[in-house]
């Protein structure tokens, strides 16, 4: 039995069968008598095309599958398809009564190369030239004489250079105008002089084929349709009666990617139709996937790459599997600025023109948008509805007579062309003036200022239009920050409780702002090595407390310090728990903890040197350190200064 493609095993692999339909036995290995007869009367040999992979490089279709486009005149393509086959010809025997066959491989690998080319004679004919090609081929004919002949143990293996094609390719219908792209081709195998027919690589006379190409785009998808008959020389090949052959395809290209990346898939086969016995060896059918990338700006190059294996049955030249690489190149002649004029004819490429003018855009000399050879007054802009001349602009305002509402008087297009008024005299335009009937200043857009507040300050004047204050303070209310019945404005110490007699001053004062600190005047005193704090010094503290409470925005870190008497850790120890108990003392009184913090230094941060007793003293202290600066802005304007 002949069939393609098997691996040459003796046993089918059950896996294999799920994907394959069963095998059809010839008649000379079924051992069928009328088919010996038959066979008896042939002479086989070996002068066909094996070849199955039939390319003929067309980038608007698919790998086998081709589009019903034409190149176009002067248009041109080039490619080359490489493809390797495994076992696309073995010979296989009958069933033996364990379920094995003997297969016996006929060709075992094929290395093929398809060289193409084509030139679009005109806008809706093309001409093709295709070479197909061996490079190198395994096998041999079975050294069978009672089933071969005179072909018994010929050598198949070696280069093979196949039937020169030339083909004519006529487009028949346009998409854009019918709905589908519809070609014919009429193609002539011709055999070569290199031709090496004995080796399954091309016919020992000319053949004919005949084609039907169909084809549509749907968004981004491409289908594909193909028909064809093919007459060939008569040969025979065992069970193989090869003269007349029906072929088709069909495939589909979806563009996954604009211009970039292409996703291919198609069946295509052929029915060798010559004898009534129409067994699967004589209906070859593949399946091929793949893609087709475009790596340049431009589509004009394609690289396809793929797989294909037999679908679903497995016919002469049906491999195994097939695996392809090819290269097309198929520049256009573009019309790039779309005026129906080809680049190579159009003096103006890319930029639209009639044909009257060699396809570059009329000339306007005015740049008014009425080309010159229509334009009354090609020298001065005009409209169009005036035939390229300008409407006169008597009063020079910039909108012409026909529009303007006052033509002889300049005024604003936003008015028509009329001027604005002042209704108010206030000098404020009626088009900027938000209160046209009452005069105000330009400041206020033509409205009066207003006092929001009712407290006879003008809004443009008070610093405060939407709270009452006196006319001393800008309009802004009177603050008494310290509580102490005078207002901040008249307080010399607007922080601390004063009295009137001191202009809101303590009769003491102990504390002042500055803009890094509170500052005491008089030092915190605590009990020997202790952290309570003696009541001689609550006096301080709770001038302290009054700041903090008039100055609600304030934070502060209460620093302790000590000389350096003793050791450093004891030190800082005792001025932590001072610094601690001061805050303590403030948070009893009101301040809350968390505008406080406390930290103890001990002998780390001296005002002084620690030679003298005095000097000592100086260092021993607690400080009001404020640590929040940047939003208790003004404080330096606060000085409790008596």
């Amino acid at each position: 039995m002949l069939h393609a493609p098997w691996p040459p095993r003796s046993k089918i692999h059950p896996l294999r069968t799920a994907f394959l339909l069963p095998l059809v036995l010839l008649g000379l290995l079924c051992a069928s008598p009328s088919a010996q007869a038959q066979t008896a009367s042939r002479t086989f040999d070996t002068s066909f095309q094996l070849q199955q992979f039939r390319p003929w490089g067309d980038i608007n279709g698919m790998f086998h599958t081709q589009s019903g486009i034409t190149l176009g005149r002067m248009n041109y393509m080039a490619g080359l398809y490489l493809n390797y086959a495994l076992n696309p010809l073995v010979l296989r025997g009958a069933l033996k009564s364990d379920g094995t066959r003997d297969i016996t491989g006929i060709v075992n690998h094929q290395v093929a190369a398809d060289l193409m080319g084509g030139f679009g004679i005109l806008d809706w004919l093309d001409v093709y030239l295709t070479i197909p090609l061996s490079i190198y081929q395994d096998g041999s004919v079975p050294n069978n004489a009672s089933l071969f002949g005179s072909i018994a143990g010929r050598d198949l293996s070696g280069f093979v250079f196949g039937d020169i094609k030339i083909g004519l390719k006529a487009q028949a219908l346009r998409q854009d105008k019918h709905f589908v792209n519809l070609a014919f081709r009429v193609a002539l195998g011709i055999p070569s002089s290199l031709a090496t027919p004995d080796k399954l690589g091309g016919e020992n006379s000319v053949s004919v084929d005949v084609d039907a190409m169909l084809s549509a785009q749907v968004g981004i998808v491409h289908i594909g349709f193909n028909v064809g008959y093919r007459y060939m020389p008569q040969s025979y090949f065992l069970n193989l009666e090869l003269e007349h052959e029906l072929r088709y395809g069909l495939g589909l290209r979806i563009s996954a990617l604009k211009d970039k990346l292409d996703i291919i898939g198609e069946i295509a086969g052929a029915i060798a139709f010559q004898s009534q016995d129409f067994s699967s060896e004589k209906v070859p059918l593949d399946a091929y996937l793949g893609v087709r990338i475009y790596p340049l700006s431009q589509p004009d190059l394609a690289l396809d790459l793929g797989v294909g294996v037999p679908f679903p049955t497995t016919g002469y030249g049906s491999p195994l599997f097939r695996v392809f690489f090819g290269v097309l190149w198929s520049p256009k002649v573009r019309d790039t600025d779309g005026d129906g004029i080809l680049d190579k004819d159009d003096r103006c490429p890319t930029q639209p023109g009639p044909r009257e003018n060699d396809g570059c855009p009329d000339k306007d000399r005015d740049g008014d948008g009425v080309v010159d050879r229509l334009d009354k007054c090609p020298d001065k802009p005009g409209p169009k509805e005036n035939n390229g001349c300008p409407w006169p602009d008597t009063d020079g305002d910039g909108l012409t007579d026909n529009v303007d509402k006052c033509p002889s008087v300049f005024g604003p297009k936003e008015n028509n062309g009329c001027p604005w008024g002042d209704k108010d005299n206030d000098g404020v335009k009626d088009n900027e003036d938000k209160c046209p009937d009452q005069p105000g200043p330009k400041e206020n857009q033509g409205c009066p200022w207003g006092d929001k507040d009712g407290d006879g300050i003008k809004d443009n004047e008070d610093k405060c239009p939407n709270q009452p204050g006196p006319k001393e303070n800008q309009g802004c209310p009177d603050k008494d920050s310290d509580g102490d019945g005078i207002v901040d404005r008249l307080d010399k110490c607007p922080d601390v409780p004063g009295v009137k007699e001191r202009q809101g001053c303590p009769k003491v004062v102990l504390v002042k702002v500055t803009k890094d600190k509170i500052e005491i005047l008089q030092k915190i005193f605590f009990r020997f090595n202790r952290a309570t704090i003696q009541r001689k010094s609550l006096p301080v503290l709770d001038q302290v407390v009054s700041v903090l409470k008039s100055r609600p925005d304030l934070r502060v870190r209460i620093e302790g310090h000590t000389d350096n008497r003793g050791k450093r850790a004891y030190n800082v120890s005792l001025s932590g728990r001072r610094a601690a108990a001061v805050r303590a003392y403030l948070v009893k009184n009101g301040i809350d903890a968390g505008r406080l913090e406390s930290k103890g230094f001990g002998p780390d941060k001296p005002l002084v040197d620690n030679n003298t007793k005095k000097n000592r003293a100086k260092n021993r202290r607690v400080e009001f350190n404020i640590i929040n600066k940047e939003k208790a802005g003004g404080i330096e304007n606060r000085d409790n200064n008596p």
